[in-house]
């Protein structure tokens, strides 16, 4: 399951306006924040745990993610917002919105009811449970409160959240904080409010654009479908590479797709099997020989080749270098780092 950068891009922009020592913490997690291409990165959503436990390891606040919120800017979701806005009413809007959540996020789940014990929107944000998501959880219900209110002219107003985590600080900061009364240990988070604001009708209501909108929200999750394929396909290249060799064939009878629906995919994502498996192969002799001492002779066989010589071949026509002077070439810079470093 992975995020889009828009959280990251949000929580970033947060930390920034709180003051927070942000490059401190991108240190400690092996990024630079300056060279970070936060809203395009859709980052495994397993990081998050250990991102919000350097955030309060840096920070030195428990509570982190609550202290966060005030500083956060309104989320706007682009095409989400869009189909929000050009739909006949709120409710219709979410409905539309949430069936293209997963731009945001594989692990994001949200719902809306409206029965006869009140309206509320449900939100799971994890299928894990470690401790530092609650920090998550308390900034994506914040979130979600300030762009519904966004959406609807600052109309929309929480009657009382209940987070699904424990209670870290004192209650009146987590009531000042979402504008309601807020309780703990919910077994999802949940936000009430009056069901008549579903029926808020959107100022800018257009069925033209709306199908507009829709048309693009379907292309933006078939490229995001292309996408985690691909990824699917390296998986088992990872997996199967060194093992025996692999073709078109066997990768989608691993994947269960249909061989032409595979080619076809890949042909629509701009690329080919034969493109994704070179790819591989020279992302990881690149790696092997640059960060091991492995011998030449094995990474022959560690990338998939059958022969010295097939390998030399190719790598020399990825590179314009042959394997031994791509990894001389890699030492050198190393010695020159650390001699800089002195």
């Amino acid at each position: 399951m992975r995020d889009s950068g828009y959280f990251l891009e949000i929580i970033h922009t947060g930390m920034v306006n709180a003051g927070l020592k942000v490059n401190a913490i991108y240190e400690r997690l092996g990024y630079n924040a300056e060279e970070l291409p936060l809203r395009e990165m859709r980052t495994p959503h397993q990081l998050q745990a250990y991102f919000w436990e350097t955030v309060e390891a840096v920070t030195g606040d428990a509570e982190i993610g609550l202290h966060l919120c005030k500083h956060l800017p309104v989320f706007h979701g682009e095409v989400l917002e869009y189909l929000i806005f050009s739909s006949a009413t709120l409710g219709e809007g979410v409905e539309r919105a949430l069936k293209y959540l997963r731009l945001l996020s594989d692990a994001l789940n949200v719902r809306v009811v409206n029965d006869g014990d009140g309206a509320r929107a449900l939100v799971k944000g994890t299928a894990a449970d470690a401790p530092q998501l609650r920090h998550t959880e308390i900034c994506v219900v914040y979130e979600l409160i300030q762009f519904l209110k966004s959406v609807t002219e600052q109309r929309f107003a929480p009657l009382r959240v209940a987070l699904h985590c424990s209670q870290r600080a004192g209650q009146a900061e987590y009531d000042q904080t979402f504008g309601c009364p807020v309780s703990f240990g919910a077994p999802e988070s949940e936000i009430w409010f009056d069901p008549a604001i579903l029926e808020y009708r959107s100022p800018r209501w257009d069925p033209d654009l709306l199908k507009l909108h829709e048309d693009l929200a379907e292309r933006r999750l078939s490229k995001l479908r292309r996408h985690d394929l691909i990824e699917r396909i390296q998986k088992l290249f990872a997996q199967r590479l060194e093992l025996d060799q692999l073709t078109l064939e066997d990768v989608a009878d691993e994947l269960g797709v249909p061989t032409r629906r595979l080619r076809f995919e890949l042909s629509r994502a701009g690329t080919s099997f034969s493109e994704l498996l070179s790819d591989f192969r020279f992302a990881l002799a690149k790696r092997l020989l640059a960060g091991t001492e492995e011998p030449i002779e094995n990474i022959v066989y560690l990338t998939g080749f059958s022969e010295p010589s097939t390998f030399y071949r190719a790598f020399k026509r990825w590179s314009n270098m042959t394997p031994v002077q791509y990894r001389e070439q890699k030492r050198s810079h190393r010695r020159l780092a650390r001699a800089s470093a002195r």
